[in-house]
């Protein structure tokens, strides 16, 4: 790191948990020593215990940072939280250390909380950070433009908001558009469960259980493991939840029996499945191919409808034909009738897509001898969402780079199932490496 006077940068914002206090002090002598202003922000500060604040605090005073931090890291304080940490602060922190508050917008009390640290009384420099039009991970951060609103109206004339606004009209409305932050059901969630919003990202992602369930999920996360991310543990918890075995050799035994030989046409939800009906039509006319359905009815007559998802089976399940449905064994609240098949049998090894029913389906027909299937609506994620779907109710907002690696892992495994069944695509798709 070259020193202050050799960079444009004047200050460096250096973030820790308690664990790593012993390292942050080092650093931090390290970053002041070369001239930089450091800010020293403790992650998660609202789960510190009171005594565990004052340790902080005595270690800053002896340090003098330029900044000490309020880090409202799952953006779940209260107003009572934060007046109660300006309190405990301002009373012991050296007079010649400023205070600063970086909170996320989980709960959408970042600028009240702001307004709260502005009107508390200090008699030291506060610093609010805060980003245009809130830009930040996730639930977002304080917006710029409201700060500057609420200090026009009851502090400071000297600003223009205006030249923020054009920032946001001019350059931040393509970034958003593609990668909007900013409240979400999500970000709500991991901040009422006091957990990392990856956790609930990750089990949203999954797209097939239902919101409750997911609360119910995160109550299992232990509680040393919830503010720091760990993707080994939610998927142990995921994957126990989902794992009912079932007893199928006779659904297993009947399903080879009813597609021996058979020509199989396997629908997905994608959007071709409407803008493409010709050519799926013209091809079913054709070939005159048994059609299973994955997850959904379609406006197209089918032989049998797969259930691996929840949600769907929530949606559709006054609309199942029982007698022509098959479900994986993680699908809850069945009939005792209902036709299942073990949901652990139809797993792969790849992270992002290992319980994709698309997929499974595929497992299945492999299990049941099948040795040739098209798959049409099997479009493969776009970055545009609203383009991801046939029925705007299965809509789903991922990131760029997880859509990417689905289509990726995706493609990797029908390239390797191929080595099992022919697999053919009848409308254009992101998985097909032909």
């Amino acid at each position: 790191m070259c020193d202050a006077s050799q960079s444009v940068i004047g200050g460096i914002r250096l973030t820790f948990h308690m664990s790593e206090l012993k390292k942050a002090i080092e650093w931090g002598n390290t970053i002041m020593k070369k001239g930089y202003k450091l800010f020293f922000q403790p992650v998660g500060s609202a789960d510190y215990e009171d005594e565990s604040i004052l340790e902080l605090i005595k270690k800053a005073n002896h340090l003098k940072p330029f900044a000490f931090y309020i880090v409202d890291t799952l953006g779940a304080m209260s107003e009572k939280d934060i007046l109660h940490m300006l309190y405990l602060i301002d009373k012991n922190l050296d007079e010649s250390i400023a205070l600063g508050f970086h909170s996320h917008n989980n709960l959408q009390m970042s600028f009240s909380n702001a307004q709260s640290m502005i009107n508390f009384g200090f008699e030291r420099d506060i610093i609010i950070d805060c980003s245009v039009y809130g830009m930040g991970r996730g639930a977002g951060n304080t917006c710029t433009e409201l700060m500057v609103d609420y200090l026009l109206e009851n502090a400071d004339n000297n600003y223009d908001v205006l030249p923020i606004l054009e920032i946001v009209d001019n350059y931040l409305m393509p970034f958003y558009l593609q990668h909007p932050w900013g409240y979400s059901v999500a970000y709500f969630l991991a901040s009422s469960m006091h957990c990392h919003p990856n956790y609930v990202s990750y089990l949203l992602g999954k797209q097939n259980i239902q919101v409750s369930t997911i609360s119910t999920l995160l109550n299992q996360i232990p509680e040393d493991k919830r503010l720091i991310y760990h993707s080994d543990v939610i998927e142990q918890i995921y994957k126990t939840y989902q794992n009912h075995a079932v007893e199928d050799k006779k659904v297993m035994s009947y399903l080879r029996k009813l597609l021996k030989d058979k020509n199989i046409l396997v629908l997905g939800s994608g959007k071709s499945i409407h803008s493409k009906k010709s050519t799926i039509m013209k091809f079913i006319e054709k070939n005159k191919p048994f059609i299973i359905s994955v997850n959904f009815i379609p406006d197209i007559h089918v032989d049998m409808v797969f259930v691996a998802n929840q949600k769907r089976y929530e949606l559709y399940k006054n609309a199942f034909d029982l007698k022509k449905t098959v479900f994986s064994s993680n699908v809850k609240g069945l009939p005792k009738e209902a036709m299942r098949v073990n949901y652990s049998d139809l797993l792969n090894e790849k992270e992002t897509i290992f319980d994709s029913s698309g997929m499974m389906l595929l497992r299945l027909l492999i299990r049941a001898k099948v040795k040739k299937v098209s798959l049409a609506g099997f479009d493969g994620f776009k970055r545009n969402y609203l383009d991801n779907y046939c029925d705007k109710r299965f809509l789903h907002q991922e990131e760029d780079k997880m859509v990417r690696k689905r289509n990726m892992q995706t493609r990797e495994l029908i390239k390797s199932m191929r080595k099992e069944m022919d697999i053919n695509f009848v409308t254009s798709s992101k998985y097909d490496e032909k």
